[in-house]
């Protein structure tokens, strides 16, 4: 029989685990409002040489980013989660497909790799606190350029 301890762990994974479809969902969606609302107030997004500190201008970040593309399609799965407290962490593969033109679906690029990511239980539920992308492949026929520098 699980204890009352064991039930609240796998509810806190599946919490968490829904919380990562979410994540994916949103940039599929292109709710970048939506997705910004996952984070913490102090939530942190790290992607290969650029960080975004802070819930505040994180929609606009990540719009630029991939507010370019026709579509997207992410994938988080094998989610290795733990849970400690009012603390939490897991590492997650990564599978995202970026479709820049609408009218040529072949001309694509890919990323696999890993998302780190640390949460905290904030207001009954759990929040992101920060994210780390790692790529550790690329593929395709468009590979990207750097997303358009912030307004000073």
């Amino acid at each position: 029989m699980p204890s009352d301890a064991d039930v609240c762990l796998l509810l806190d994974r599946m919490a968490i685990g829904d919380l990562l479809v979410r994540f994916a969902s949103c940039l599929d969606e292109k709710d970048f409002e939506g997705y910004a609302a996952l984070f913490s107030e102090k939530g942190t997004l790290e992607l290969p040489g650029v960080l975004h500190q802070g819930r505040a201008g994180l929609a606009a970040f990540v719009a630029r980013d991939l507010g370019r593309y026709h579509r997207t399609h992410h994938i988080t799965s094998n989610h290795q989660i733990t849970v400690d407290d009012d603390e939490a962490a897991s590492r997650s593969y990564l599978h995202a497909v970026h479709l820049p033109d609408e009218t040529d679906p072949s001309h694509w690029w890919s990323v696999g790799g890993w998302y780190d990511n640390t949460y905290l239980r904030e207001d009954g539920g759990w929040r992101i606190s920060s994210v780390r992308v790692t790529p550790v492949w690329l593929g395709g026929t468009a590979f990207p350029s750097p997303p358009p520098a912030e307004d000073a």
